[in-house]
Parts: C-alpha cells; sequence; structure tokens
C-alpha cells in the first residue's frame, strides 16, 4: 500500500467484512482507492466495539468523538472523510442525530471536508408500522448530513431526486448518482449463458433468500419459460426448501467471494426479491450484472429505472419468453454494460476527483491567531 498518497478517511457504522453489506463496499473502495489513484485509507467507526482483521488504521469512538478521532488518524495531515450514511447502522431508530451534530460540528471547524455516500435515506410505512412514526425524524437527520457534505453519492435515482430537492442548500453543487458495486468483484468477462448451466442461483441472507423462494413459488410459469433445471442456493443459515415447482434446491452454503464469482459464472440466471426502484442499490444485483449472470425479478415494469429495462438489463414473467426467443446474450451484455459504469473504480474516481478540486486546510486555526 502507498504510504505516502493523500488520505481519505472512511466513517461508518461497523467494520465487519462478509457480513455486512457497508462494510463490504467500503474495504472494496478503499483497496481501488489505492490500487488506482495512490489514495490510502484509514476507518473511523461508530457505536460499534466488533473488531476485524482489516489492512487499515482503524480507530472505534462515539459520535462525539469523531472530529477528536479523525485529527488523530491524519497526524496533522490535510485530509477528507468520506461517510458511509445508513440510518439504522448509526441509531436504533434509524435517525442517526448524534452523527449529524458530530457532523455539524466538523463544519463549523472548518479542518476537513466531507463527502457522504448515502446508502439509505430513510423509511416508510402505514401508520401502524414503526417506521412510519421515525419517518420524520429519520429526514431531518438526513437533511443535516447531505447540507454538510461537498460531495452528495446516493445509489439510486428515487434517492438522489429526494436529496436534490430537499437539501441541495448546503456546500454541494449537484448530487451524484452512483449504483453500488459487486461484492464479489470484478472479474474477466465470463461465458454468455447458452454456454452456461440451466441454474438459477439465489444468494444472499437469510432473510433476502428466505423471500425470494417465496416469491418464485407464484411464479412456476417464468421457470418453465427460462428452462431452469436447478436452483443454487448460496449463503448462510435459512430454512431451504429442497425443491420448488419440482426444481431441485442445491445448497452451496456460505462461500468466500473468489468462490462465489466463479459459482455464478457458471450459471445463467441470479434471483432477487426486489421492487424494480431499488435494483441500484443491491450489490446482490450489483454482483449478477458484474458477472454476466442474467438477473431475474417477480416484478414487471414498464420505462426506464435508472439506465434499466425490463427485458434488457434485467428479466421478469412479462418478459422471460421473449429474452429466450431473442437469445439470453444479449440481456448478459446489457447487464454488464450497464454496471461499468458504476464499477468500483468508477467509484474510486469519484472521490479521487473530488479530493484534487482542492486541499483542506488543517492550519487554519493556527493562521487566525
Amino acid at each position: 500500500m502507498d504510504d505516502t498518497g493523500p488520505l481519505l478517511i472512511q466513517v461508518l457504522p461497523q467494520l465487519k467484512p462478509a457480513r455486512c453489506g457497508v462494510s463490504d463496499q467500503a474495504v472494496l473502495l478503499a483497496r481501488e482507492l489505492n490500487r488506482g489513484f495512490g489514495i490510502r485509507t484509514a476507518f473511523v467507526v461508530l457505536n460499534s466495539d466488533v473488531r476485524s482483521d482489516v489492512p487499515y488504521p482503524v480507530i472505534h469512538c462515539a459520535p462525539t468523538q469523531l472530529l477528536e478521532s479523525i485529527l488523530k488518524l491524519s497526524g496533522g495531515q490535510a485530509c477528507s472523510i468520506l461517510v458511509h450514511v445508513s440510518g439504522y447502522g448509526y441509531s436504533s431508530n434509524g435517525a442517526p442525530m448524534l452523527l449529524a451534530e458530530a457532523l455539524e460540528k466538523m463544519k463549523v471547524d472548518g479542518r476537513l471536508r466531507i463527502a457522504g455516500y448515502f446508502h439509505e435515506l430513510f423509511a416508510g410505512g402505514p401508520p401502524w408500522k414503526s417506521a412510519f412514526w421515525y419517518s420524520h425524524r429519520q429526514k431531518a437527520a438526513v437533511r443535516k448530513i447531505a447540507k454538510t457534505c461537498e460531495l452528495v453519492v446516493t445509489n439510486t435515482g428515487v434517492h438522489a431526486k429526494w436529496l436534490k430537492r430537499e437539501t441541495l442548500g448546503g456546500p454541494a453543487h449537484s448530487v451524484e448518482l452512483l449504483p453500488v458495486f459487486s461484492a464479489a468483484g470484478e472479474w474477466p468477462v465470463p461465458a454468455f449463458p447458452p454456454q452456461r448451466a440451466p441454474v438459477m442461483a439465489v444468494f444472499g441472507l437469510p432473510a433476502t433468500r428466505k423471500r425470494s423462494y417465496e416469491e418464485l413459488s407464484a411464479f412456476p410459469g417464468v421457470l418453465q419459460d427460462l428452462g431452469v433445471e436447478e436452483f443454487l442456493d448460496i449463503g448462510a443459515g435459512s430454512e431451504v426448501p429442497m425443491e420448488l415447482h419440482g426444481i431441485a434446491v442445491r445448497q452451496r452454503g456460505a462461500v468466500d467471494v473468489v468462490q462465489l464469482a466463479k459459482e455464478l459464472s457458471l450459471v445463467r440466471y441470479g434471483f432477487l426479491p426486489y421492487d424494480p426502484l431499488y435494483l441500484p442499490k443491491s450489490s446482490i444485483f450489483a454482483t449478477y450484472c458484474a458477472q454476466g449472470t442474467v438477473p431475474v425479478i417477480a416484478k414487471p415494469f414498464d420505462g426506464e429505472v435508472d439506465g434499466l429495462r425490463d427485458g434488457v438489463q434485467v428479466l421478469s414473467p412479462a418478459t422471460a419468453r421473449q429474452a429466450i426467443r431473442a437469445g439470453l446474450d444479449r440481456c448478459s451484455h446489457e447487464a454488464r454494460k450497464w454496471y461499468v459504469g458504476h464499477s468500483v473504480h468508477a467509484h474510486a474516481e469519484t472521490y479521487a476527483r473530488w479530493l484534487n478540486q482542492s486541499v483542506p486546510v488543517l492550519e487554519h486555526q493556527d493562521a487566525r491567531r
């Protein structure tokens, strides 16, 4: 690792690689920042004492100690911070006001520049759900955080639209849209679907996989249209069915990222139980696209969602039969093509460009004396 380049300190609620999607994104980004741009990384972890073995400096602290911890890591050098914003990671009610107040304190101090990647904004739901009552506080916290940021980045057009409307009274001049990148890395171009086994992968956390099988149980026709002969279940835990609609489910269990990429490169399809509006924020979807594995969802959609079209980069029950007739190569190619615009390198390049715009002045307080 380059020990002389500029420093970017990433702030996140926990650092648990392979057990937390935000952690995986942060560590992969750190690696690419150094490999591609000579930018060093350190981490500040708030409200979590869980330790992990990562090759970067790490400080665990409370939000009230954020400024002091960052200055300790910077060692008096000019640096900037990237805050990974995911409300429930920082606060049990999803409204990280202590983080927002800590960032406002840093902004007033004036010695550090702040960027924010908004993985989540706020929850929603009917009045009989707790999310409905927490939503107002969550929105207030997100507004406060975004208005401290010189660079605001998020993963879906829905999020970007809200941030533009609500928060651009701060130092940021625009909101950048960067869907998440693959948690399993980005490997050389894999084989196209016709050369792969007629298998559908289902992977993710236990709750995600459970939802996948529930949704697939309602759509036997799409499995027949796609010619699926087996399910490949990847992930730890969860009660997995032995078969679904007469199609066997093979349990692979938990695998590392290298094995995950290999497994996905050998199968034609990957299913995920998400609404089309939120596909760009799914690392599962990103991983399918990066491997050229054709993504399949249960809910058809019209028009375009952040560059995605049903029947082009992703398939649903409404488009599966037509896609088979047209050939799956096109869908695989278009999914990978869509993904390239927000690969891990594209993310790292965004922050490198921001860092190069200007340098924070850590000596400003001495200069004012």
